[in-house]
């Protein structure tokens, strides 16, 4: 009754990219939050938190959706941003080149400005 549920939760929870690699990309991430919730509801049982079938399958199960439901939106994340910087790859080169240029520009100046601040100090002494 549990898998069924957290199925029926998990349904919606796609990737944007193709299905072959969203089938294989979920299958390793059904994957780690099961060894995930194995090794912690193990750790519960041999610590004396917990005992008894019924509990440990909930508290499995629980584990397990929280720890699918965190890995799939980090991947989400970052396939979606791997994808916006692709699709906006020339802007954002143009961008970062822009911010690489103002910070050497300024890092001239502040150099300059403070040589002639040095010369100046130098002076008045």
């Amino acid at each position: 009754m549990l898998k069924f549920i957290f199925e029926l939760a998990i349904e919606p929870l796609g990737l944007p990219i193709q299905w072959y690699w969203e089938w294989c990309i979920l299958t390793a991430i059904g994957i780690v939050s099961y060894g995930i919730a194995f090794s912690k509801v193990g750790e519960m049982y041999r610590s004396k938190t917990i005992s008894g079938r019924g509990t440990g399958s909930i508290i499995h199960w629980i584990i397990r959706f929280l720890c699918f439901v965190i890995i799939w939106a980090i991947t989400y994340g970052v396939i979606w941003v791997v994808k916006f910087v692709i699709r906006h790859r020339k802007i954002i080169i143009f961008c970062l080149l822009g911010i690489l240029i103002i910070v050497i520009l300024g890092r001239i100046l502040f150099g300059i400005h403070k040589r002639k601040q040095y010369k100046t100090e130098k002076i008045l002494e």
